[in-house]
């Protein structure tokens, strides 16, 4: 059986394809999550701007913890055009709401 991969959607953490949310996006329990979690997608709300108009939702990005040597540091990914593309995000103290929708902007303008 398959383990299902965290999602955050409409400011919400859902665990393990759950339809029920868990906690919000930069609520105490979020951040005490962030703590324990590994990887997760992040759906933004954020629209493509085409033609100067809106467009379509951004694409999901993936957000993985990696450890170094001065701790656990979070990085999105986004594979566009049979390329990887890496951001770093930073702390679990620094993803909130705006950092995720900005690391989401910037790797879907590439």
């Amino acid at each position: 059986m398959s383990k299902k991969t965290a999602q955050v959607q409409h400011k919400q953490l859902y665990l393990n394809g759950s339809d029920n949310p868990v906690c919000a996006v930069g609520s105490p329990a979020w951040f005490a999550w962030l703590e324990v979690a590994t990887t997760f997608r992040y759906h933004s709300q954020e629209r493509q701007n085409i033609f100067r108009g809106y467009g379509p939702l951004l694409p999901p990005i993936s957000l993985r913890k990696e450890e170094r040597r001065r701790g656990a540091l979070w990085y999105a990914y986004k594979r566009r055009h049979g390329c990887l593309h890496k951001r770093y995000v930073g702390r679990s103290a620094r993803l909130t709401l705006a950092q995720l929708d900005d690391v989401a902007l910037r790797l879907n303008q590439l």
